[in-house]
């Protein structure tokens, strides 16, 4: 298992797994899921300075991956690191390819000058196990999500 920075080449393999974690969220599943535009704000991150994709690798296939990006806070000059999106294989969610995956943008964010890396989980699956992972790579928890609802 190895873990590297992903390429254009990439695309089609983040967007099937992105795919894959969109149908399987209670949450996400909720919504339709546009590979164009998908495929665009994941283009923008592998060519942009302030972004990153890091790609989980098995025996030549990729197996997983984060996203994230880095900039100043909308009212600070301090930069912020963002978890944008994780997604993994269903086969590989038990392997290392998590931890590294997650340690590697929280060392990104590091290097990038971040104050912190932020991230969380809001697919709706096991989001207490997710969070554990989390924790036990040094993360505290910090926020609260809601939301609400309309009939459309």
């Amino acid at each position: 298992m190895s873990i590297r920075v992903a390429t254009l080449d990439d695309l089609p393999r983040i967007l099937d797994l992105g795919e894959l974690l969109h149908k399987e969220s209670p949450r996400w599943s909720r919504l339709t899921f546009n590979r164009d535009k998908a495929a665009a704000f994941m283009r923008m991150l592998l060519t942009s300075e302030s972004g990153v994709v890091f790609v989980a690798e098995r025996d030549g296939v990729v197996v997983g991956g984060i996203a994230g990006y880095a900039e100043a806070h909308w009212a600070s000059d301090d930069v912020l690191a963002n978890e944008v999106s994780f997604f993994m294989d269903p086969g590989a969610r038990g392997s290392m390819a998590p931890t590294r995956l997650i340690c590697a943008l929280r060392a990104w964010g590091e290097i990038r000058g971040a104050k912190w890396l932020h991230a969380g989980t809001s697919t709706g699956l096991d989001p207490e196990r997710t969070a554990g992972l989390y924790e036990r790579l040094g993360f505290t928890r910090c926020a609260i999500g809601l939301k609400v609802e309309y009939g459309n």
